[in-house]
């Protein structure tokens, strides 16, 4: 731990010693701290915590908001800095041990007094309240529910058991999967937000393929997403292994994305949740149902009536992350619709940067979810050329089209208005995406070419109109 760790836990336990307070770290605090992990947030619990939260918070003069409000289950959390704080929850029960056995999983039911805590590890590992075997578990690698209906006072609980195993590298028991797969139904009474946050947390994990196999096995994946479940009897036929193969290869590929993205770049656009909701998108995209614009133009409507967008609506999804899911899925179906042939052999740099354009921040989400879908799919044949093509597209969006947008542009809308006396209209959008793309291509260097441009532009509309 850090010379600054050790000095707020300190602080906080010279002030639980002077209200004469026993008090316990908890949890996943504990779990880690066994496993030899560095902890940022640490979890307490002891009777009547609110008031020693307080004295806390006022003696490290950080701010204490309150997490939870439900009456015998207070939780309040003082934040120390941006991504470490502690938090203090009331006890369950008139002793620790009680309290333990209302928790989720063995691995979660350890508890240490502080004053433990904090007279080293030998001491620690001796002094551990371990009334479930928790340490037993850990040692084998193991996710056990704890005895008794664990699952039904928190239905959400069932699929923390898959995010543990898949951030701890743990099995989970035999007895827990079947607990699953009975309880499963009972999650439809969790609010759909804390689903939402739960299952992105498992889906950033790395290479979750089989945990996700697994999940459908016992059923909690079609209670998660009763739209998904119907694509087990959807047309055409073997949609839902499509979506299953598709995540599969997805994660292959993101496992070695310099294959489809310029190595020093890939980083950048799969960074934070990003990768997350590109596997979602791979399980969602046989839902896709909404039309496609023509490839010259520049947007991509976001269709709320789509199966995709109103799951994601119900889910409580921000607009952000379900404008990523739609257009990274849009875009794949595009790419494959086309075959970027574009971007091939006889590349068209024009209908490059009209994609680009039009994709801009999905773009190279939905290359790799094409890359994938098309590999699931077995389509073999011009599987080489589309490979080519892809990272021919990369190539051009890293390489060209973003170092561009660095560049200030050569027409504005203001100088359209004020120069040709336009208003904003389609021909004032027009002269706007003309020139913008001559200059990102190259074409238009100079604010001189670009109003000649505009200027031809503006005679070829007229004279259209006469006609």
């Amino acid at each position: 731990m850090s010379a600054l760790t050790i000095k707020y836990l300190r602080i906080l336990a010279k002030i639980a010693s002077e209200s004469h307070v026993v008090l316990f770290l908890v949890g996943g605090t504990v779990r880690d701290h066994l496993l030899g992990k560095e902890c940022s947030d640490f979890d307490f619990t002891a009777t009547n915590v609110q008031s020693l939260a307080n004295q806390f918070a006022v003696e490290t003069r950080s701010p204490c908001v309150s997490l939870d409000a439900t009456p015998g289950r207070n939780t309040w959390r003082v934040i120390i800095e941006k991504q470490f704080h502690f938090d203090f929850t009331d006890m369950q029960g008139d002793s620790i041990e009680e309290d333990l056995k209302q928790r989720d999983f063995s691995i979660n039911a350890m508890a240490l007094r502080l004053t433990d805590f904090l007279e080293g590890h030998e001491v620690v590992n001796a002094a551990v309240i371990d009334p479930n075997q928790g340490q037993a578990d850990l040692r084998n690698q193991m996710i056990r529910v704890l005895p008794g209906p664990i699952f039904l006072t928190d239905p959400l609980r069932m699929l923390r058991a898959f995010r543990f195993s898949s951030s701890l590298k743990f099995d989970i028991s035999t007895d827990t999967l079947r607990q699953i797969e009975v309880a499963k139904s009972h999650l439809e009474k969790t609010a759909r937000e804390r689903i939402y946050y739960e299952w992105i947390l498992f889906l950033s994990g790395e290479h979750i393929f089989e945990l996700l196999q697994l999940m459908n096995r016992t059923g909690l994946l079609d209670c998660l997403f009763p739209e998904i479940a119907e694509l087990h009897s959807s047309t055409p036929a073997g949609s839902w292994e499509t979506s299953l193969h598709s995540f599969k290869r997805l994660e292959d590929i993101l496992s070695i994305p310099e294959t489809t993205s310029p190595a020093e770049n890939h980083a950048g656009f799969l960074a934070g949740r990003k990768k997350a909701l590109l596997k979602f998108s791979a399980l969602l995209h046989p839902l896709n149902s909404a039309c496609l614009e023509a490839s010259s133009s520049f947007k991509v409507k976001i269709d709320e009536e789509s199966k995709i967008v109103r799951l994601l609506k119900k889910l409580t999804a921000s607009n952000a992350d379900i404008r990523f899911i739609f257009r990274t899925i849009q875009c794949q179906q595009e790419a494959l619709d086309t075959g970027l042939e574009f971007a091939g052999a006889r590349d068209n740099e024009s209908a490059m940067y009209r994609f680009t354009k039009k994709y801009d921040t999905e773009l190279m989400t939905g290359i790799f979810l094409a890359r994938a879908v098309q590999s699931a799919t077995e389509k073999k044949s011009g599987t080489e050329s589309f490979l080519q093509a892809a990272h021919r597209m990369a190539e051009f969006y890293f390489l060209r089209y973003l170092p561009a947008l660095e560049n200030e542009a050569l027409i504005t809308g203001d100088d359209l208005i004020r120069d040709f006396k336009i208003k904003p209209s389609p021909l004032f959008q027009l002269i706007l995406n003309e020139v913008e793309e001559g200059r990102v291509l190259g074409t238009l260097q100079s604010k001189d070419q670009a109003t000649t441009a505009a200027r031809q532009i503006i005679a070829t509309h007229n004279k259209e109109q006469e006609t």
